[in-house]
């Protein structure tokens, strides 16, 4: 058993001889097994248990049990009480939900706290079993079919070598004792369904039915790595990726990517899976790729517009409704990245050409047709302008949409106006020609948007 998963640390590169580690204590048969192991492999281990005072006196006896526990082998443990229905009544969650965010919480901090390189967790090869059941049974994808990883963040997972009969074994051998959580005992929850009504029943048509799923598993990870390559190599020439999405709030991947891809489904749902989008959504985007244009869809947190020739995803709270009033000349902050400088320039015919042609986010105008505050706002439906060089009004919704702008860019596109609602500025764009200045022009306002650390 020792040298199983001494093997599989090395196999996966899970530990170093020279860090120290947290070891997740619950007093169960798993976590027990665990520290004896690793603190025998000579691993700079300390223990954590929290007490979530669940189960009244049990709670209580997990506790001194895993206390006894360590001092019995000279191993420091560190304790946390949690009144966890009071958390779960506050974040308005299950209390397995609020159990798991107080536990890794208080994980990742005492990591800091003591300069741990990470948390041991008891998880072994039927867990990795109960999981992919459990995704199947919900629906998943190839990546929910592989099981658990042996290391994920800070969470690391050495027993995944080991079933429970395994970890029963190698305890009775070792003369060690172990708490039996009688919530484990209860099929209420679906994975103790899984564990205690599903796989006794699979057993009997298999009796080896966990290693042939773990087989499978591991057919799947390779043929993980080979869709996922095909999937990477396909957005990386669109420069797509989740991070990026994250940082830059609204990306666009063209229609293209999809239909040519051997399977326009299965790349979708690498892509909007991780965004929140069911399947019954994937489906349906599947199904209008070529057709369904202006459709939109919604996640908690992100929104899907399909264009006529690409599939746009922004994120919901990019960019909040702005709307910025200008007093008088000067230099305002518009947000955290951008200003905007207003300037009066007297002198209309030192004005060149080149200045004007020169940046498109600087314009002149009139003084005299613009009457302050100046207001700068994102474009609503119904708003009107006179592009430069036109004499007939146009819808700027219209104007955006010649230029193939999407709903997105359309919804975040800003327009400068004056007191009265005249459109001045199409911003980045056009300027508006009922306000363009002229030779008989007496004053001019000159104004900039601008990328605040140009300043």
């Amino acid at each position: 058993m020792l040298n199983k998963v001494q093997n599989f640390i090395n196999k996966h590169q899970l530990l170093d001889n020279n860090r120290r580690y947290l070891v997740a204590l619950s007093g169960g048969a798993d976590s027990v097994c665990l520290l004896l192991i690793l603190h025998k492999l000579g691993y700079a281990v300390e223990a954590a248990h929290c007490n979530f005072k669940l189960r009244g006196e049990e709670s209580n006896r997990d506790e001194q049990f895993c206390i006894d526990l360590c001092k019995r082998q000279n191993i420091k443990i560190h304790l946390i009480h949690f009144d966890t229905r009071e958390y779960a009544a506050l974040k308005k969650i299950s209390i397995e939900m609020a159990a798991r965010d107080l536990r890794y919480r208080y994980f990742e901090q005492l990591c800091r706290d003591i300069d741990a390189a990470g948390i041991c967790v008891g998880h072994h090869q039927d867990d990795s079993v109960e999981t992919i059941l459990l995704n199947l049974v919900r629906g998943t994808g190839i990546k929910g079919l592989t099981g658990i990883k042996p290391i994920n963040g800070l969470i690391i997972r050495p027993l995944l070598v080991c079933s429970k009969e395994d970890i029963n074994a190698y305890l009775k051998v070792e003369g060690a004792t172990y708490i039996t959580d009688s919530s484990n005992l209860v099929p209420d929850v679906m994975r103790n369904k899984i564990r205690l009504q599903v796989l006794p029943l699979l057993r009997e048509i298999n009796p080896s039915v966990e290693h042939a799923i773990m087989q499978t598993a591991s057919h799947l990870i390779e043929t993980e790595r080979v869709v996922e390559g095909a999937v990477e190599t396909a957005l990386s020439n669109v420069a797509f990726s989740h991070n990026k999405l994250t940082a830059c709030g609204c990306l666009e991947i063209p229609l293209k990517v999809f239909l040519d891809f051997s399977s326009s489904a299965y790349l979708l749902f690498y892509v909007l899976s991780p965004l929140g989008f069911n399947s019954a959504q994937i489906k349906e985007i599947n199904a209008g790729l070529a057709t369904s244009v202006g459709r939109i869809w919604e996640s908690a947190e992100y929104e899907i517009t399909l264009d006529a020739l690409s599939l746009v995803i922004s994120r919901k709270d990019y960019k909040k409704a702005l709307h910025k009033k200008f007093p008088e000349e000067g230099l305002y902050v518009v947000d955290s990245e951008h200003s905007i400088r207003i300037t009066y320039i007297n002198n209309v015919e030192a004005i060149t050409s080149e200045e004007l042609r020169r940046d498109p986010y600087t314009i002149y105008i009139d003084a005299a047709q613009a009457k302050f505050p100046l207001i700068l706002r994102n474009v609503v439906n119904g708003d009107k302008f006179v592009p430069f060089g036109m004499t007939g009004v146009k819808l700027v919704s219209d104007f955006l949409t010649d230029l193939k702008k999407n709903r997105f860019e359309k919804r975040n596109q800003l327009l400068l106006t004056d007191a009265t609602n005249l459109s001045l500025w199409l911003v980045g764009f056009r300027t508006d020609n009922r306000v363009r200045y002229t030779k008989k022009s007496t004053q001019v306002l000159k104004i900039s948007y601008i990328e605040t650390h140009n300043i």
